[in-house]
């Protein structure tokens, strides 16, 4: 079926249209007359996903669905007056989505020969077009911004301990190799600081998981706050945390956790059925030349080991 000139009716339907809005229709009666209307029934294909497209389509009535898989929901719903198929025609580039109709649907077929007699004839049309084409743009550019902030979200949440907010110890293993790499190019110190709550077993049994938890999750926020904005805070194992210090050598290391003694020693729960105060042992561990990750992790481990061997509340390098 195609737009006879002189087809008042059809022309007034065009008119309403974005891309026709102020364009001497009848001046352009010999394009429309070239032009093909087509119409679709619900789950028709118009385009398909990576296919050569010559043509720009129009929708006249009904609802189309843009689908990134065939069989997957659409992530954007055209509506009467919307256009697509332009994006592959002006860029030359295989269309970059799967065209269903979700009811049944009328488009007007604007074949690329047309498109740019339609551009040349009518400085309105081309203006019209222009603006379809930046919001086309602009709409994929939220779109874009919109996956890449839940795929930032989901990343995140991957390599976050959900309870106390600290990154999983999955996550040091893969940093640290980059953050020595990167201290040792800059001539920057780095230390590795391993903290376990004293008598956190001993918390578990007397007051059960859950609330030695929320223990361990007072002890690590309390020690985030004295942290700087460079620091990194992992949770390494139950009632234990590692801290990966950026800049920081043994002796600025040895200052750290003097504070974090003294801020853990003075930390008062809400709960009035405990009636406990909390130490912890420390470990630290200097980069040194010979070091790779999993070695500086043992070393500080180790310091860690003999600081809780020797009672605890203290500690050792």
């Amino acid at each position: 079926m195609t737009i006879a000139p002189g087809d008042t009716r059809q022309l007034s339907t065009l008119s309403r249209l974005g891309l026709f809005g102020s364009v001497d229709l009848e001046q352009c009666a010999g394009l429309l007359a070239k032009c093909t209307s087509k119409t679709l029934n619900p789950g028709e294909m118009l385009l398909y996903k990576d296919q050569v497209n010559h043509s720009m389509f129009v929708i006249v009535d009904g609802h189309l669905g843009m689908h990134l898989h065939e069989d997957a929901s659409a992530v954007v719903t055209l509506n009467s007056g919307d256009t697509v198929g332009e994006m592959s025609v002006i860029g030359g580039q295989p269309t970059s989505a799967f065209v269903i109709a979700q009811s049944k649907c009328k488009v007007l077929e604007i074949p690329e020969n047309l498109l740019w007699e339609f551009v040349s004839s009518d400085l309105n049309f081309a203006k019209n077009l222009m603006k379809l084409f930046v919001q086309r743009m602009l709409d994929l550019n939220r779109m874009l911004y919109q996956q890449l902030h839940e795929d930032t979200r989901s990343k995140i949440k991957a390599e976050k301990d959900q309870v106390t907010g600290l990154y999983k110890k999955e996550w040091m293993k893969e940093t640290l190799p980059y953050e020595m790499t990167r201290c040792d190019m800059r001539n920057r110190a780095l230390s590795i600081m391993m903290l376990k709550v004293d008598r956190y077993n001993n918390f578990v049994q007397s007051y059960g998981a859950y609330t030695a938890d929320k223990i361990f999750q007072a002890v690590a926020n309390a020690i985030q706050i004295e942290l700087r904005g460079m620091d990194m805070a992992v949770k390494y194992d139950d009632g234990c945390l590692a801290l990966i210090l950026i800049g920081t050598d043994e002796i600025q290391a040895e200052n750290v956790a003097k504070r974090l003694h003294n801020v853990v020693n003075h930390l008062v729960l809400g709960d009035q059925k405990l009636n406990e105060t909390f130490t912890i042992s420390i470990g630290v561990a200097e980069m040194a030349k010979e070091d790779y990750a999993d070695l500086l992790i043992a070393r500080s481990q180790a310091a860690l080991d003999r600081a809780v061997n020797d009672g605890g509340n203290q500690t050792s390098h």
